[in-house]
């Protein structure tokens, strides 16, 4: 089954361009907007064009930034756009490709190469992980380009007349090369912290089978991991010093440490539902995937466990370079399935994304075998019939399945255009988990947006919703405010502001009476299957909304917390003819508060608490659904708290009292810092509640 040079280059040509169309078509509209994650990645690439540098940037649970930095790049010579990190995405995936070809005609041979190429061009995984914008597609293209290398300097250092010095000094370069591009995968993503073992474990192979290779090549080995590791130095430098920023890493280790203290059971249930995603069920997350769907379909299925089957045999029998190939392919395959393995099947789609690459070489290596067993029996059979054995005879086997891997590989691309652009692209659930509501707003207001706009969203913090406006928002006359309407309402410093309310977050009715006099302008239209339908325009009017407010609501004397904030006024609702609230035990409580922003407070929570005879809260609501790090001077804001009276209250009266603290990210906590008034209290006592 022999391919030409010629043939070859052709041939990968066409798989190249194919996986160009697959990666590139559309790339503006489909993923159908932006995930937090993807959004995450563009401020980020900006904030490095506009000098900021890092070995470890900490946004949303910390990451590794080597895809931010390659974004930034084209973000230097095309702007703030989302389409820079996609992009950069397909040019890692089509590196990965290349590559993978490359190494794969060295190790193996060009027909297997060829079909490992194929594969990943026109495979549903490859084409999602290459028009993402995520880090994770970093990994594989440069773990292989790693192994390329790698191969390349071994190689060389197994020929025997060493005293060619040209020889010898290009396979010093080549493991050089290979430890640096080893050493980068370090700043791609977390599995890259284990797929480095997949070289000295092939040393372990060595000394089974192989000991000349062993002999020759060990210090190859060495030379790879000591320049990995001196390029990877900074950053595990600074994560040694700041163990707190890798909150993914504590996520991850969970079943690991249940381990530890002899509890096997959630890595056990773990590993056994991961071993489904390769044929039988894939992750369910939308997100990632076309939920449910495994790594591979039946038909390729199949051919990657026989694969399997062809590689243990070659590793088992033989002593040549396919069988060590072989060895470090399954080791391989191992190490990037690791992750997964420990934290089960969800978002597998970019935790297992180290083995991409290879997993898609074992069906290649049984289409080969398969193609070769069919060839020799055929010349088998012609020479005892007498005949004239050629390979193009069109009696002979070969060409016609030639023909029919040629046809499976082009239905496979047309399978996965229609799973990814039509199924998967126009499903519900998909365009929720990418924000196509916060696009089409961010659209509108591109369009007829004018001055000051507030965005009600389920995720207002910066690095969320905030994130993809500001890789979609263009329209310089419009400014931002952002708050969760299921919780709060936020009214800009302006005499007239936009607000705009999608779907997912309708007032709820204890503040619905606060937005009476806001007038709907338009509702934008959405597809009839959108989840987060309708998306509502309103044009406020600040000067009678803030009077409705002051009226609806108890003022007080102004008190400001900390110079950033002043609460105006609150109201509790069920208010008993009594002078004061009246409540029984098992009763839910609401409490709206209104205040003034004199200035952004990183971090801020507000807290209600109702406090027992010894002054220690008996029940409270720590929250803030308008982000502290967003607020603008001027901004008038309400915010919702809610809670319910413990059943083992005592009849009485109780006080109900307010404040502000600060904890990382907004989040409440049990310690956070208070801030005080200008009397020097941190609490201010609203009224009191009476429990019958």
């Amino acid at each position: 089954m022999a391919v030409s040079p010629t043939n070859y280059r052709r041939w990968l040509l066409l798989i190249l361009l194919t996986a160009v169309f697959l990666r590139l078509y559309a790339i503006a509209a489909v993923p159908p907007g932006l995930t937090h994650d993807e959004a995450d990645h563009g401020i980020t690439a900006w904030q490095i064009v506009d000098g900021m540098r890092g070995v470890y940037f900490t946004i949303g649970y910390g990451r590794e930034p080597l895809f931010d930095y390659a974004t930034a790049g084209l973000m230097a010579l095309i702007g703030p756009t989302y389409l820079a990190g996609r992009v950069t995405a397909v040019y890692f995936s089509l590196i990965m490709i290349a590559a993978m070809a490359a190494w794969v005609r060295r190790a193996f041979d060009a027909p297997t190469a060829l079909l490992t190429a194929a594969e990943l061009a026109v495979g549903f995984w490859p084409v999602m992980a290459g028009r993402q914008m995520l880090r994770s597609i970093t990994l594989p293209a440069l773990f292989v380009l790693a192994l390329l290398f790698w191969w390349r300097g071994t190689e060389g250092l197994m020929i025997k007349d060493l005293r060619l010095k040209s020889n010898h000094q290009s396979s010093i370069i080549n493991l050089l090369v290979a430890g640096l591009f080893l050493g980068l995968t370090f700043y791609t993503y977390i599995p890259s912290r284990i797929m480095w073992a997949v070289f000295p474990v092939l040393l372990g192979y060595a000394v089974w089978r192989q000991r000349p290779f062993l002999r020759k090549s060990w210090w190859g080995v060495g030379v790879l991991l000591v320049v990995a590791g001196l390029v990877g130095w900074p950053l595990f430098s600074y994560l040694a010093t700041h163990p707190a920023v890798e909150v993914r890493i504590d996520e991850l280790r969970v079943p690991l440490t249940a381990v530890t203290q002899g509890n096997i059971q959630p890595l056990f249930k773990n590993t056994l539902a991961s071993l489904r995603l390769f044929t039988i069920a894939g992750d369910s997350t939308w997100r990632y995937n076309l939920s449910g769907r495994p790594f591979l379909q039946p038909v390729m299925g199949v051919l990657f466990y026989l694969g399997l089957v062809v590689a243990i045999w070659q590793i088992i029998r033989g002593k040549d370079k396919r069988s060590r190939a072989s060895f470090l392919a399954l080791a391989w395959l191992l190490a990037g399935f690791s992750p997964v393995l420990v934290t089960g099947p969800g978002l597998s789609g970019t935790q297992a994304i180290g083995m991409q690459p290879v997993l898609y070489l074992f069906p290649s290596l049984a289409l080969v075998a398969a193609v070769r067993f069919v060839k020799r029996r055929g010349a088998g059979e012609r020479r005892s019939r007498g005949e004239v054995f050629s390979p193009l005879h069109p009696c002979t086997p070969a060409p016609l399945l030639f023909i029919l891997v040629v046809v499976f590989y082009a239905a496979t691309a047309v399978t996965t255009f229609r799973a990814y652009f039509i199924d998967w692209a126009n499903a519900p659930e998909v365009r929720v988990q990418y924000e196509t509501t916060m696009v089409t707003a961010m659209d509108f207001l591109n369009e007829y947006g004018d001055g000051e706009t507030a965005v009600s969203t389920i995720t207002p913090h910066a690095e969320h919703s905030p994130a993809i406006a500001q890789l979609t928002l263009h329209n310089e006359t419009v400014n931002l405010h952002w708050f969760d309407g299921r919780y709060s309402l936020l009214l800009p410093a302006a005499n007239s502001s936009t607000i705009i309310f999608p779907g997912f977050t309708p007032l709820p009715p204890a503040l619905a009476g606060y937005f009476e006099t806001a007038a709907l302008t338009q509702s934008l239209p959405l597809r009839p299957t959108d989840e987060d339908r309708p998306l509502d325009i309103y044009r406020v009017d600040g000067a009678a909304m803030r009077g409705d407010w002051l009226n609806k609501m108890t003022e007080v004397e102004p008190v400001n917390f900390g110079g950033t904030v002043t609460l105006l006024g609150y109201d509790v609702a069920a208010v008993s003819t009594s002078s004061r609230p009246a409540f029984s035990p098992g009763d839910l409580v609401q409490i709206v508060t209104l205040w003034q922003v004199e200035r952004p407070l990183d971090g801020a929570v507000l807290f209600t608490h109702l406090l027992g005879p010894d002054g220690v809260p008996i029940a409270q609501a720590d929250r803030l659904d308008v982000p502290g790090e967003s607020w603008q001077a001027g901004d008038w804001f309400i915010q919702l708290h809610e809670f319910v009276v413990p059943e083992e209250t005592a009849v009485g009266d109780y006080p109900l009292t307010v404040g502000v603290y600060t904890c990382p990210g907004g989040v409440p906590c049990p310690n956070g810092q208070r801030l005080a008034t200008i009397a020097g209290t941190t609490t201010i006592t609203l009224t009191n509640l009476s429990i019958q």
